[in-house]
């Protein structure tokens, strides 16, 4: 297999992004969501795609979306679905040989930057192992002095407890717009820096269990509280402050809001730092 991958990427002309995985159909009537503009771009393309460990199996989900190798005619040479985070599958009908690529980090980053969508959600399951965000019993937050811990131990402003102690967290995410203004008003006045309220309503919502309390719980307020901020605040809060927390807190703000490329750059040197890239033992060069 690595015979080839070399035979198929040194006859590449071109190098496309399409959408959809094993289940989209032919390639020809796919959506193109990129298609590498120069060598450099390809020659990245091709070490993200080929240098790892091949598994000697199949991711069993459809994956998507694929990239897809064509000759000088135009012709479909290769095409590889990414599966999950950072396997990689080249015609998998005919090799059954995924590649867990060397460094899934910058895979999905590389795909982020040209646009492709939902390369930020991919990181969600990573970093909830690496910051042990997985949910526990109860699975929200218990309002009252019980309740107290996780507030502090989520970084929430002191302002904001006499409020919140009241609710539970799954109570957070169903407050009034009153309510909501309320909080709002306390935050600013604490905090009238948008950059650093920025900071603060990340480094929260990426310290909240995945997924109850993340993303029905204290994460709707949360979220309610960064819609009101501008997008270069929120950019420079996830690049000026480079912890986990934060990565987190942006990688769960853009699955509620939408891919944004100018967060995926923010956070981008944040993830390559905290999953950097794996000794890869079988290489396609």
């Amino acid at each position: 297999m690595i015979e080839w991958l070399d035979d198929v990427w040194s006859q590449a002309h071109a190098v496309q992004i399409v959408e959809g995985g094993e289940d989209g159909g032919p390639l020809a009537g796919r959506e193109t969501l990129a298609e590498l503009p120069d060598a450099e771009s390809v020659d990245t393309a091709r070490a993200l795609t080929t240098t790892g460990r091949f598994t000697g199996d199949i991711c069993r989900c459809h994956g998507g979306p694929t990239f897809v190798l064509r000759d000088v005619a135009g012709e479909v040479l290769a095409s590889a679905g990414v599966h999950d985070h950072g396997s990689v599958s080249w015609d998998r009908s005919r090799f059954r040989n995924d590649l867990v690529a060397a460094d899934p980090a910058a895979l999905h980053l590389f795909l982020a930057e040209f646009g492709v969508p939902d390369q930020l959600a991919s990181f969600l399951a990573p970093l909830a192992n690496l910051l042990n965000l997985q949910e526990g019993r109860p699975q929200f937050r218990p309002n009252g002095r019980t309740g107290k811990r996780h507030l502090i131990e989520r970084g929430v402003p002191s302002v904001l407890h006499p409020v919140l102690l009241a609710t539970t967290g799954q109570q957070c995410g169903e407050l009034s717009d009153t309510q909501v203004d309320d909080v709002r008003r306390r935050l600013a006045v604490a905090t009238p820096s948008g950059t650093a309220r920025a900071a603060v309503l990340l480094s929260w919502l990426g310290r909240l269990s995945i997924p109850a309390e993340g993303f029905w719980g204290e994460g709707v307020l949360v979220r309610q509280l960064l819609a009101d901020l501008t997008l270069p605040d929120i950019a420079a809060a996830a690049t000026e402050t480079r912890t986990g927390d934060v990565a987190s807190g942006v990688v769960n703000l853009v699955m509620h809001s939408g891919d944004d490329g100018t967060l995926a750059t923010a956070i981008g040197p944040t993830l390559r730092q905290l999953f950097p890239p794996a000794p890869a033992p079988k290489t396609a060069r």
